[in-house]
């Protein structure tokens, strides 16, 4: 029985984006991990195709999830996390990628090792056409979660107040943790399955760092980058908000954070900006850094190239 589930998150793939990042499991030094395709309902899945191809590489250790009808990224994760049976999973979506052909091994390792109940490492942001690692990483202050001095009350305030989240993209989560806040969130929040790590941060769940790069994540192609999906997210984090204010009330940060990012209903232009001011001060040092933070540019662009070489060689086989 293998430890990890990655789970493939989709709704209307792009088949040649699906190749990708199913080649980057392909291209793995091990088959100690099962795959979960979940779907939100497209009407065009892959699944036969995407299910040949993995056993065609060795990988058949393969389930598939449809949700119909489509119900939102939240939805389609508690739907697939259903179908995995492992301790942990790792999250993707089509077009984002394993960093190397070593990361899976390297995980499995660290699994075994820490037994992490949430662990995320660093991202490699890239643009696909044509594929060059581009400035991007998530979290701005990574320093809270430094596993020598970890600051969960940091955490907390970064998570709720700061808007200083974390890529859901490549985490890795104990499926029963993940499943559980997924049962929380759904039929509230549609899109925002990484808000869980927020939810965790409030339970005093420890998120573990690690500072090795374990994924590609496309830039410019997700809900988290598109401007007017940027505007549902924020309802989507407001309705988190709810969520948690219903289940720790007396939590002072999560109070605070209701407080803040409600502060523009029914209250003068004056109570709405004395009540920013007192929460979230804009010209307080941790703000004026995030603002002008300039992320790196992450990962080795020949590790990048040969994701889409293998997956095109591939295709051209067949």
């Amino acid at each position: 029985m293998p430890q990890l589930t990655i789970v493939i998150l989709q709704y209307r793939p792009d088949a040649v984006a699906l190749r990708r990042t199913l080649a980057s499991l392909a291209m793995q030094d091990t088959r100690d991990f099962a795959v979960v395709l979940g779907d939100d309902g497209s009407q065009q899945d892959y699944f036969a195709e995407s299910r040949a191809y993995l056993a065609a590489h060795g990988i058949t250790d393969v389930q598939t999830a449809k949700l119909i009808p489509n119900g939102g990224t939240v939805k389609n994760a508690q739907n697939a996390l259903r179908t995995a049976a492992t301790r942990w999973v790792l999250m993707l979506s089509p077009g984002d990628f394993l960093y190397d052909s070593e990361t899976v091994s390297w995980w499995l390792g660290r699994l075994q090792a820490d037994g992490p109940r949430v662990a995320f490492g660093k991202q490699a942001y890239f643009t696909p056409n044509p594929p060059q690692p581009t400035a991007g990483e998530t979290p701005f202050d990574r320093t809270p979660y430094d596993p020598a001095h970890y600051d969960a009350k940091t955490i907390r305030r970064n998570l709720l107040l700061y808007d200083d989240g974390i890529c859901g993209t490549g985490v890795v989560y104990e499926r029963k943790l993940f499943l559980s806040a997924l049962d929380k969130m759904v039929g509230h929040v549609r899109l925002g399955e990484d808000f869980s790590l927020r939810l965790f941060a409030v339970q005093g769940v420890r998120i573990t760092r690690y500072d090795r790069l374990t994924v590609w994540y496309e830039y410019g192609g997700g809900v988290s980058t598109d401007a007017a999906a940027r505007e549902r997210m924020l309802g989507d984090w407001r309705a988190m908000l709810e969520v948690l204010r219903a289940a720790y009330p007396h939590d002072r940060t999560v109070r605070l954070a209701y407080a803040y990012y409600f502060n523009d209903r029914r209250k003068s232009r004056l109570v709405r900006g004395l009540v920013g001011r007192l929460i979230v001060p804009q010209n307080c040092a941790f703000k004026k850094a995030q603002r002008e933070w300039q992320p790196p540019t992450n990962g080795d662009a020949a590790k990048l190239r040969a994701v889409y070489e293998f997956a095109e060689k591939e295709t051209a086989a067949e």
